[in-house]
């Protein structure tokens, strides 16, 4: 092997107590066994973004994993990033000879888009996962459909953790269009966290859509002249506090301007 160019060698202690402990903690851990005795470990690592960090860290989930449960281990990575999933799925050199890691990817590319509701019926998992995997590529709205479609077809104590499984990757503003769509149609009330954080956003946007066009009638009654400017600045606006200031300032400014002062 090549040794790298240096200009000191150090001797160090060959104990490895962890001084400075940090906490490593995988996404997930999946361990197959047979009567008790650990088969193989799954470490499943969820990432929406490159984190150069992780083929530093990855490396000790394994060999640290592998020496408390004493069977072989592997690193599943799930990303929906195209470009993220590229870089990950780059071989991580150990720097000895012969020691590197290709973690198992589980991308785009890897998971082909289910666009038939009856497959989708079939196999709701795996229409779950084209539903995650490509939220962010040219087969979006497909793959967003046919889950929407199979959705009410799987067992009610399934929908809520597939439902949340997609909205929690799915931008902002998509998730939002995509959840009103979905409880559109829905016969039963959802509780998980995630499904009462986006009611409770969508009625909070209303409050604050109510208060902006508010302000904007109450400028419009007193006469005073809101161009258009100044009413996109008003209607856009999602800050409460400052909505709450403005409606104040509507009562007695004389120009839109002052109001922004």
């Amino acid at each position: 092997m090549d040794i790298p160019s240096h200009d000191q060698v150090c001797l160090e202690s060959g104990d490895f107590p962890d001084i400075r402990p940090t906490e490593y903690r995988a996404d997930a851990v999946m361990v197959l066994r047979r009567r008790k005795e650990a088969q193989l470990a799954v470490i499943v690592e969820v990432q929406l973004r490159h984190d150069p960090d992780k083929e530093w860290t990855w490396p000790v989930y394994m060999a640290t994993l592998r020496a408390r449960l004493k069977c072989p281990v592997v690193l599943l990575v799930a990303c929906p990033c195209p470009k993220a999933t590229r870089r990950y799925g780059k071989p991580i050199s150990l720097g000895h000879p012969g020691m590197t890691l290709l973690p198992l990817m589980v991308g785009p590319g890897s998971v082909p888009v289910v666009s038939d509701v009856k497959e989708a019926i079939k196999r709701p998992e795996f229409a779950t996962l084209s539903a995650i995997m490509h939220n962010k590529t040219q087969n979006a709205t497909v793959a967003l459909d046919t889950f929407r479609e199979m959705f009410f077809s799987i067992p009610a104590e399934r929908q809520t953790i597939y439902c949340d499984a997609v909205l929690g990757g799915l931008p902002y503003e998509v998730a939002i269009v995509f959840w009103r769509e979905l409880m559109s149609v829905a016969t039963q009330k959802f509780k998980s966290p995630i499904m009462q954080e986006f009611q409770a956003k969508i009625l909070a946007r209303g409050e604050v859509r109510g208060e902006a066009v508010s302000i904007v009638k109450v400028l419009r009654s007193r006469g005073v002249e809101v161009t258009k400017d100044a009413e996109h600045r008003i209607l856009s606006c999602d800050d409460i506090d400052q909505l709450d200031s403005w409606l104040s300032g509507a009562l007695t400014v004389r120009h839109v301007e002052e109001l922004f002062d």
